[in-house]
């Protein structure tokens, strides 16, 4: 019975079993941030290239829009 206690004791120790590795808040910031520049970026060179795009296809104004909006 005390086997099973302080083996209990020893996994809910601060150094036990469940402890999360120092660098993973940092690390999960660093994948957020990341995707987040992805998508402003994506969104930044879907308005620039825009006008060739309406240009190139004979877009309307509202023919463009609709095209554009499920990117963003």
């Amino acid at each position: 019975m005390s086997d099973i206690r302080s083996r209990t004791a020893r996994a809910a120790a601060p150094g036990g079993v469940g402890r999360r590795r120092p660098g993973a808040p940092g690390l999960a910031l660093l994948v957020l941030a990341t995707a987040q520049l992805m998508v402003v970026l994506d969104a930044t060179i879907v308005n620039v290239a825009l006008p060739h795009i309406q240009r190139a296809l004979g877009f309307s104004g509202t023919g463009l829009e609709g095209w554009s909006t499920p990117t963003r």
